[in-house]
C-alpha cells in the first residue's frame, strides 16, 4: 500500500536517563522525570538549523517528557503543534527498568537470536511495530498529502525503519544506529504486518 503522507522520525535529544546511564522505559517513571539534558536540547536546536527535510505539517510524539520536550523545542521552531501519541512510547525493557544501560545488548542479542521466547518481560519486536503501525495507519485514514513528523525513541524508531525497509525486525540492531536528535524520512511502502526473521 502506497502511503499518502510523508513520515519521518526523530529521536529525542540526549537525556537525564542517558546522562545517568540508566534505562528509563516505563511511562510512570517517564513521563515526568528523566527529560533532556542541556545537551540534548542543544542537539536538538542542531538539528533544527541544519533541518534537511521539508517543513513537517504535523508533529506527533511520545509521552515521555523526554520526547515531549524535544516534540515542544520542533514545534516552537516551526510554527507548530505538537501532539503526544501514547503508540510512539518507549520499547518497554521489563526488569532491566532503571538499571544500568549496558543491559541493552543483552536484548538486542535476544531481538537477533529469539522472537519469540519472552525475555525479562521486555516489550517484543512485533508488539512495538505492531502499534507504531497501527498509528501510522490511523494517520493515514485521517490525512493525506501532509509531511507528518514521529519524535519517539532509539528502539522503537529503529524497528519501525527497519519494517519500512522490509527487513527482518530481527536485524533491528544491523541499520545505522539513530543517534539522539537525528532525523530520518522513513522510506518505502506500507505494509501489511512485520517481518519477524527470515525464517
Amino acid at each position: 500500500m502506497i502511503l499518502k503522507n510523508q513520515y519521518y522520525v526523530l529521536r529525542h535529544g540526549h537525556s537525564l536517563a542517558n546522562q545517568q546511564k540508566i534505562i528509563v522505559s516505563d511511562i510512570q517513571h517517564g513521563q515526568h522525570a528523566y527529560g533532556l539534558s542541556p545537551v540534548g536540547i542543544n542537539q536538538v536546536i542542531q538539528t533544527l538549523e541544519n533541518w534537511p527535510y521539508p517543513i513537517p505539517d504535523l508533529i506527533f510524539h511520545s509521552d515521555f517528557k523526554r520526547t515531549a520536550e524535544t516534540a515542544g523545542i520542533v514545534a516552537d521552531y516551526f510554527n507548530r503543534q505538537a501532539r503526544p501519541a501514547s503508540a510512539l512510547r518507549e520499547r518497554h525493557f521489563g526488569e532491566f527498568e532503571l538499571r544500568d544501560d549496558s543491559h541493552y545488548p543483552l536484548v538486542w542479542k535476544h531481538d537477533a537470536e529469539s522472537l519469540t521466547e519472552p525475555f525479562a518481560q521486555v516489550e517484543q519486536l512485533n508488539a512495538v511495530c505492531e502499534r507504531e503501525m497501527a498509528f501510522i495507519q490511523t494517520l493515514e485514514q485521517q490525512f493525506a498529502q501532509k509531511k507528518i513528523l514521529l519524535v519517539g525513541h532509539g528502539d522503537p524508531l529503529q524497528i519501525l525503519l527497519t519494517h519500512f525497509q522490509q527487513m527482518p525486525l530481527s536485524q533491528h540492531r544491523d541499520l545505522a544506529p539513530l543517534m539522539t536528535a537525528e532525523v530520518r524520512k522513513l522510506h518505502g511502502e506500507l505494509q501489511p504486518q512485520a517481518t519477524l526473521s527470515n525464517a
